[in-house]
C-alpha cells in the first residue's frame, strides 16, 4: 500500500464494487434504506444512498456480497460524507466476521479492480 493510502486513512486496498444492500439506521425508530456499494475494502465501504446520515452515526449494513448466497449483517460507523453518499467503517463483532470479509476479498482479488488512491 502506498504512503498516500495511509495518509487518507486507508488501511487495506479498496476495490470498485457495484451491488445493492440495505442500510439500517440506529435511530430511536430504526429505518431501512436502499444503498449501492461503490467501493469495498476489508475495513469498510463507500456507498451511494439518498439517506441523510450524521458523521459518527452507527448503522447496520445488510449485505449480500456478489457471488455469495447468504446475507451478512455488519455494524458500521459513518466516517465521511461524499457528494452522493457516505463512507462506512466496519465495526466487527468478532474475528470470524473480519476473517469472512478478508477471505471473500482474497478469493476475488484477481478479478476485482483496485480503486485509485485519492492522491493519484
Amino acid at each position: 500500500m502506498t504512503d498516500a493510502a495511509y495518509k487518507f486513512g486507508y488501511r487495506a486496498p479498496r476495490y470498485r464494487a457495484d451491488f445493492c444492500f440495505l442500510l439500517q439506521t440506529e435511530e430511536r425508530i430504526p429505518s431501512l434504506v436502499d444503498a449501492r456499494c461503490t467501493d469495498l475494502s476489508e475495513g469498510g465501504l463507500a456507498a451511494k444512498t439518498k439517506a441523510s446520515l450524521e458523521i459518527g452515526a452507527n448503522v447496520v449494513l445488510i449485505v449480500t456480497l456478489p457471488g455469495v448466497s447468504t446475507s451478512l449483517r455488519i455494524a458500521a460507523r459513518v466516517i465521511n460524507r461524499q457528494v452522493d453518499g457516505y463512507g462506512f467503517a466496519f465495526i466487527f463483532s468478532s474475528q470470524q466476521e473480519r476473517s469472512y470479509l478478508h477471505d471473500y476479498l482474497e478469493s476475488r482479488r484477481p478479478s476485482m479492480i483496485r480503486s485509485p488512491d485519492l492522491s493519484e
